[in-house]
């Protein structure tokens, strides 16, 4: 995983800048006074005086020894320019402390990260290193009242982490290849360790840990391709951020008569009385463009809750009936399966006749999972790539050329999954502006990247980190709580099963947890959007909206 190292190189490139600018100004101070005292003591005093005697006199004053060598003065301008030296001198002396002695005092008083843990610790939660995707994993995590224990062996970097997440995490520095640092962090008694790591280091600590612990292991890996190898050397799961976000921006492009099933399924027992949750985006030609959500009035019609919906990268969380519909906004509705099914039968499904056409620009990890997840749903897919790949149209995704020949202008559907923010960020523009109806769905490497992707034209980004974060998040919290969605407002909606034996009510819940229930399944029973005088029993699962937070305390309090 690439390393945050450019903030320190700029520190202590800072730091020797500011070394320098002393050294010149202590230099100048010893030049000027001593030539100035070398001319002006015979002509005041009377006396001649050597220019290793000046110097001496001019060191024993800026470091306020006073020998007293040359003393008494008998003229008042040797008395002044004595003055000026010491004035000076403790000038030079306040530069010396904020510039140099401060930021080096500061550098080696700092608490540094503790080597072990203070106390034992069980059922904990080691994560392994300090890239981007760690930073999203801690996170994702916090919705839960999970110990954490980070493990860097980079002090520089740990210090980043104890900065960042101290509140949230024990951070802890040590050498990975050192047994002793996996016995200070009770690694033996850890229920999941999650190596975010290379995959050479990664491979190493996991070789190096696997008999000592018989916690789960999950492995974060840049290239899917080395998945084997990490199994082989004891990870239970694999993960590999670019797979997890080429699948999540292939979902997003299905444009299917029945959409993205986020949670419920038909094959599931009892589907009719579940609730099910949707993601709908909107296309080009679709019945749905230019009707506002009272038009639509599913509640009315259909028993349907509008949960939420996000239009260029803007999230709404609480839908008027005056937001109108256009051909960038994806809907996420939450309805019983029966109701759901009605509504694509009657609003949605059979919009379109005009048949799916992907582009996929890049045909790396992440363009190779999308592609498999639209053929998959029966979407015709064109590649562009550099390489030949024996069916693609070889050239620049940001060049023109390239993207009318790939037939851009009839497709509906633009996938920018290439490994540079930068040509990722134009392409999305030469595309938008080649079909303004298409829907762009862009992969981002840096989140610096995602609001210009957005300005660009995009309907959607995926930042590898941040879907790398959450699939791992979602192996760590299972038994504890899924995590149905990640919003782009940092909140979360989860289901959670209710584990306390006397009821509780939705007003109770949300009044002391700040969630919002959205929904309510038990058995015999599926209620969206419940009254506040509805009661959740023992076994009841609770679909909620909420930061991180609030869903610790709902979790907490079911």
């Amino acid at each position: 995983m690439n390393r945050p190292s450019s903030l320190f190189k700029r520190v202590a490139g800072s730091y020797r800048a500011r070394i320098v600018l002393f050294l010149l100004l202590l230099a100048a101070y010893l030049v000027v006074f001593t030539a100035v005292f070398h001319t002006g003591y015979p002509l005041w005093e009377g006396e001649p005086i050597t220019w290793e005697e000046a110097v001496l006199f001019v060191m024993e004053t800026v470091t306020t020894v006073g020998y007293g060598y040359l003393l008494p003065f008998e003229s008042e301008y040797t008395i002044l320019l004595t003055i000026v030296m010491i004035v000076t001198g403790v000038f030079l002396i306040f530069i010396f402390i904020p510039l140099l002695l401060a930021p080096a005092l500061s550098e080696y008083l700092q608490a540094s990260p503790p080597r072990r843990l203070s106390s034992p610790m069980k059922g904990h939660t080691v994560v392994i290193g300090s890239g981007e995707m760690t930073k999203s994993l801690i996170e994702s995590l916090g919705i839960a009242d999970l110990p954490i224990v980070i493990v860097e062996e980079d002090r520089e970097h740990a210090h980043q982490l104890l900065r960042r997440f101290g509140d949230l995490a024990w951070v802890i520095w040590g050498s990975y290849a050192v047994a002793s640092t996996w016995r200070q962090v009770f690694i033996e008694d850890a229920a999941t360790v999650v190596v975010c790591e290379r995959e050479g280091v990664a491979a190493s600590i996991i070789l190096g840990i696997r008999e000592m612990t018989k916690a789960k292991i999950v492995a974060v890996v840049d290239n899917p391709d080395y998945d084997r190898y990490l199994r082989y050397a004891g990870a239970e799961y694999v993960l590999s951020p670019k797979t997890s976000a080429g699948r999540t921006l292939g979902r997003h492009a299905r444009a299917g008569s029945q959409g993205e099933t986020i949670h419920g399924s038909s094959e599931e027992g009892g589907a009719l009385a579940l609730l099910r949750i949707v993601s709908i985006p909107v296309m080009a030609g679709s019945r749905l463009v230019g009707k506002t959500f009272a038009e639509l009035a599913l509640p009315e019609k259909y028993g349907i809750s509008v949960l939420f919906f996000w239009r260029k990268g803007k999230f709404v969380n609480f839908p008027r009936g005056s937001d109108r519909i256009d051909a960038s906004t994806m809907l996420f509705l939450l309805g019983k399966g029966e109701d759901v099914d009605r509504a694509f039968g009657e609003i949605f499904r059979g919009d379109r006749e005009k048949r799916d056409i992907a582009v996929i620009a890049g045909y790396g990890d992440v363009g190779r999972a999308a592609y498999r997840e639209l053929t998959a749903a029966g979407i015709d897919c064109i590649v562009v790539d550099r390489k030949d790949r024996g069916n693609n149209v070889v050239g620049e995704a940001e060049d023109e050329a390239t993207l009318r020949a790939a037939h851009i202008e009839e497709a509906t559907t633009c996938i920018v999954a290439l490994n540079n923010d930068d040509v990722n960020i134009f392409t999305t523009l030469m595309a938008r502006n080649l079909n303004p109806g298409i829907r762009i769905l862009a992969r981002a490497n840096d989140p610096s990247s995602v609001d210009k992707l957005y300005l660009a034209g995009a309907d959607y980004v995926s930042l590898l980190p941040t879907i790398g974060g959450q699939a791992v998040a979602g192996i760590v919290l299972a038994g504890t709580v899924r995590v149905l969605l990640d919003l782009p407002d940092g909140s979360k909606v989860v289901v959670r099963r209710s584990t306390r034996r006397k009821g509780v009510s939705v007003d109770r819940i949300e009044r002391r947890c700040g969630v919002r229930v959205a929904g309510i399944e038990g058995e015999g029973r599926a209620i969206v959007e419940p009254d506040g005088g509805e009661t959740i029993g023992q076994g009841d699962a609770v679909i909620a909206v909420g930061h991180a937070g609030p869903l610790r305390k709902f979790i907490r309090h079911l």
